[in-house]
């Protein structure tokens, strides 16, 4: 008969979050022998950042996925927030794993957390460029082909929540 053999060991995880991203830690606090804490930290890693497929990696996929998902909803184009994404960093140490990972393009605040309906002022503010033979009746009001104002009106965005899902995916993965 095989014997089986318990060994304890102490860690703390925390998932910080800001607006835009999360640093995750892992940090062992105690453990019988530096070999056992470092076989911790193997494991620990590969599931969070080094394997292929690892969960901050999906969560990441996710966010995308359902930036995407909110782009063709409200018909915006969100490919320069998804490459604005900054890359996972990611450190170890003897006692301690840590991932940062966050998104850097300006609108990526505004389709996260929405905003409500507003007015945007310009000296003039340059609202689009056309074609004139595509769009003849735009020529008439502007014969430069660019459409020059003094302030537009623009309806609120709906938040996307595509972040603070996504982490909170994590959240739950990393608790089990």
């Amino acid at each position: 008969m095989a014997e089986s053999l318990t060994i304890g060991l102490a860690f703390e995880l925390e998932l910080t979050t800001d607006p835009l991203g999360a640093t995750l830690s892992v940090r062992v606090t105690d453990a019988p022998s530096s070999e056992s804490r470092r076989q911790f930290l193997d494991g620990a890693y590969d599931a969070l950042v080094g394997a292929r497929g690892n969960l901050v990696f999906q969560a990441i996929d996710q966010a995308h996925g359902a930036l995407e998902s909110y782009g063709t909803e409200q018909d915006y184009r969100v490919e320069s927030v998804i490459d604005s994404f900054d890359g996972v960093e990611a450190d170890r140490t003897e006692r301690e794993i840590t991932a940062t990972w966050s998104w850097s393009h300006t609108a990526a605040e505004f389709y996260e957390f929405g905003t409500s309906d507003h007015t945007v002022d310009g000296d003039p503010l340059l609202v689009f460029e056309f074609n004139a033979q595509e769009y003849p009746y735009l020529d008439e009001m502007f014969p430069e082909g660019t459409a020059f104002l003094p302030s537009v009106d623009v309806s609120g965005l709906p938040e996307g929540r595509w972040v603070r899902d996504s982490l909170n995916w994590l959240r739950r993965e990393v608790g089990q």
